[in-house]
């Protein structure tokens, strides 16, 4: 399943990179109960309660930052597993800073396996929009000035 978007914000595009390359402070744009651990300058672990429909529970995972090129781009893949799934996701960033505002193309290719694979694709696609829409909202909150 392919996920893509923009998001823009009022903030310098070296702010706006430290901020999605900083695994500690994009996690804390992150609604649902979670706890991440870095285990070097490119790769992070951790947990999150999280569910869709009736699914609900616990996901272990990690993710390691595979390409930088500062302050434009980047590429994350990440793998996680619970509840009886898994999912591998290969994401980018693309950032253009342009009259005070920064703009940030986002990709991400997900695989799901398991009990969440079986769910409805309306369901599924649902719970992603809704939890990216929640997830952009709060970084634009912590980076625009107040």
């Amino acid at each position: 399943m392919r996920q893509e978007g923009t998001f823009t914000v009022r903030a310098s595009q070296e702010k706006v990179w430290s901020f999605f390359l900083d695994p500690v402070r994009l996690a804390s744009a992150i609604a649902d109960p979670h706890m991440i651990e870095i285990i070097d300058e490119n790769t992070f672990k951790g947990h999150i309660k999280t569910g869709v429909g009736p699914i609900k529970g616990t996901f272990n995972g990690s993710a390691q930052i595979v390409e930088r090129e500062p302050p434009r781009r980047a590429r994350i893949k990440a793998h996680g597993a619970g509840m009886g799934s898994a999912f591998d996701v290969d994401s980018t960033i693309e950032m253009a800073e342009s009259g005070g505002l920064t703009t940030v193309k986002w990709a991400a290719d997900v695989v799901l396996n398991g009990t969440i694979a079986s769910m409805g694709a309306r369901l599924l696609e649902g719970t992603i929009d809704r939890k990216t829409s929640e997830f952009f909202e709060n970084v634009r909150k912590k980076l625009e000035p107040r």
